[in-house]
């Protein structure tokens, strides 16, 4: 039998590193407590909670190449197969949020205080997002019964294995300390919060348990320190957070291909000792969602419409911005540019988010042959030629005034609107009925909550307040009803939140 290939032996070898760094020492021993540097633990140095993620990476990435390993060379059956192709989503889905969240949050901000640092290592997520589509294409492949393609599988596992090992190693060697240095601790703090904002919602309430499963007592002590002290002093929310990361554990090879059947994404509400404030506070919600039950027969007879509320928000946002860049080309006056960009990538960001719930929540459950993932890549790809032109401009600044510049800024505007106008069309006439032919109202709720959920925390706050002031009181009431019944009620926060309460309420 001809040997099994490991990182470096295989086709794959021209991108990987030969041979994997130990994790670093210094930052285990800094955030473990023994370190001799300023900063010994997660509580005092939030920015070293990131080494105990990049602990648990690194015991996910060993235990799928040896599950590739033992495919290649003891031939697993079937179900083999379909456990290493699990294991390898769930890792890819964890560090793909990690290395969007770096490159969101902290590499930005590390970047106007230390130049040409951030820069390689963004490349870097790029060229292991590379390693992680080959790995994935090969699984596709008839793995079970090709010799070759098995032994290439352990190749590629071992190949990432490498290169996320080594990139985590720098960032520890080279990242951290400046962020250490660079930033005072509260700095430290704003960022390790606004990092877990980055990511989804319906994946925190895997990410957070699968961490403390993955570090000692004594580390998973050090976390929840760390957290307290970050988190935003609201009762909800820290109840919303500690839920999670008390969670039970994925148990990977089983529960990630289910995670989105999940109603409640770990997030029971399992506490009943609240200060009087807060049930106060939930019993006004309480009061309000009694309400909404009682008018659910008027209010809403296929809560999957409310898809239909989100197009119309959507639409009249890039209506908005369509007449705002008519007004600039017409006036030539930029001195809102900004302004205009930052609402340009909020419903950029919303249109993207909306396609991913699309892509991964509404059409496998309502049909697996409907698929608009080009559609939605394409929206993508036109969403960010346009912020591309806005910050040319911002750029050019004065200088930015030749009329063709203005009518290219128009005219992509009104390309984004005549192709979101035909996305919506298509959907809503071939996937919606389906849906409310095939799904009960409660199973709707379900849809709509788990749509919800593939936002990052950041953004849905932020969203909610926006949707509902687009609405009409009726419909408003409608999806307000809806959240209630399903939201759970940890999460009623969302709805309550100080940035919008007077909006939603």
């Amino acid at each position: 039998m001809a040997p099994t290939p490991m990182a470096g032996d295989g086709p794959i070898a021209a991108v990987a590193p030969r041979t994997p760094p130990p994790p670093s020492a210094s930052a285990e021993a800094s955030a473990s407590g023994s370190g001799s540097g300023a900063a010994g633990s997660a509580a005092e140095a939030p920015v070293l909670i990131f080494v105990y993620f990049h602990k648990a990476i690194r015991a996910e990435l060993d235990r799928l190449h040896a599950a590739a390993v033992r495919l290649a060379t003891e031939r697993g059956g079937d179900g083999d197969v379909a456990a290493l192709g699990t294991r390898c989503r769930f890792l890819f889905s964890v560090y793909r949020d990690h290395c969007d969240a770096e490159d969101a949050v902290i590499f930005p901000a590390l970047d106007i205080r230390v130049k040409n640092v951030a820069g390689t290592y963004s490349l870097e997520h790029k060229r292991e997002n590379d390693l992680f589509a080959h790995l994935f294409s090969l699984l596709q492949l008839d793995v079970h019964n090709d010799d070759g393609v098995r032994r290439e599988v352990a190749s590629c596992a071992g190949a990432i294995r490498t290169f996320i090992t080594q990139h985590m190693f720098k960032e520890e060697e080279q990242v951290f300390p400046l962020l250490i240095t660079k930033f005072s601790y509260e700095e430290q703090a704003d960022l390790v919060w606004q990092f877990i904002c980055n990511i989804p919602v319906n994946m925190m309430a895997d990410f957070l348990p699968w961490l403390s499963s993955s570090v000692s007592p004594d580390e998973h002590q050090d976390i929840l320190n760390c957290l307290h002290k970050i988190v935003p002093q609201e009762k909800l929310l820290q109840q919303v957070v500690f839920a999670w990361i008390g969670g039970k554990a994925v148990t990977v090879a089983h529960n990630f291909d289910n995670y989105c059947s999940k109603g409640s994404y770990g997030c029971e509400d399992t506490s009943h000792q609240t200060d009087k404030k807060i049930c106060s506070h939930e019993n006004c919600k309480i009061g309000k969602r009694k309400y909404a039950e009682s008018n659910h027969s008027q209010l809403v007879t296929h809560p999957i419409d409310e898809i239909l509320y989100w197009h119309d928000a959507i639409r009249k946002e890039l209506s908005d911005i369509a007449e705002e860049t008519r007004r600039i080309q017409q006036s030539g006056d930029f001195s809102n540019v900004s302004a205009f960009n930052v609402r340009l990538q909020f419903i950029a960001d919303v249109c993207i988010f909306h396609s991913i719930a699309e892509d991964q929540v509404i059409f496998p459950a309502v049909d697996g042959e409907v698929s608009f993932e080009q559609e939605h890549a394409e929206q993508e790809q036109r969403f960010n030629k346009f912020r591309c032109l806005i910050e040319e401009i911002q750029t050019a600044g004065a200088r930015s005034t030749a009329v063709n510049f203005y009518s290219e800024l128009c005219s992509q505007a009104d390309q984004i609107m005549e192709e979101m106008e035909k996305h919506f069309n298509n959907e809503e006439t071939k996937v919606l009925p389906q849906a409310r032919i095939n799904f009960s109202p409660e199973k709707q709720r379900e849809l709509l909550y788990r749509s919800l959920c593939v936002m990052p925390l950041k953004l849905l706050e932020q969203v909610l307040p926006w949707f509902v002031l687009k609405l009409d009181d009726a419909n408003g009431q409608s999806f307000l009803q809806n959240m209630f019944l399903h939201l759970p009620l940890k999460l009623h926060w969302l709805l309550f939140s100080p940035a919008g309460h007077a909006k939603v309420v």
